[in-house]
């Protein structure tokens, strides 16, 4: 095993010992984008995700797991030193259960620039950033504050 793959593996190991549910895709999702069908030939590039929970507090708009994307972006750092690229990072959240509909779509904007903004700050490209799919979490629904963060590497 070489010591990039060894280092990539090492990485994918910090994420799965993080504060909230983190997987790698074998596969990136297809999208509207061209993306290629196939995963990427380099170990380094799997594609990443991790999930982001914020505090209880309907008013707390900061995640809670600034590690997660420094370890996201380390991913990403790899891969492009590896010789690969970022395709997407795509920020899909979540709204807290109990809005009204204007309410729970602000809510989300907040989180998913404040997503942006960090991202960006951990040297993220602004023009690789896209916000996806947006729910409004139900009553019942366990850790509904989140935010699912997936890059797709190549």
């Amino acid at each position: 095993m070489t010591s990039a793959a060894l280092r990539a593996l090492l990485a994918s190991a910090v994420l799965a010992c993080g504060a909230c549910t983190t997987t790698q895709s074998p596969a990136p999702t297809p999208t509207a984008a061209a993306a290629p069908s196939a995963p990427s030939p380099r170990p380094e590039c799997a594609s990443a995700h991790v999930t982001i929970y914020f505090a209880g507090e309907v008013q707390s708009e900061q995640p809670v797991a600034t590690t997660l994307l420094n370890d996201l972006m380390n991913l990403v750092h790899t891969c492009e030193a590896a010789g690969g690229s970022l395709r997407s990072i795509t920020i899909d959240t979540t709204a807290d259960p109990g809005q009204s509909a204007a309410d729970a779509a602000a809510q989300v904007h907040r989180r998913q620039e404040r997503l942006r903004a960090a991202l960006i700050g951990l040297g993220a490209p602004a023009d690789k950033i896209r916000n996806g799919h947006v729910e409004q979490t139900g009553p019942e629904t366990v850790m509904g504050r989140r935010a699912e963060v997936s890059a797709e590497l190549y």
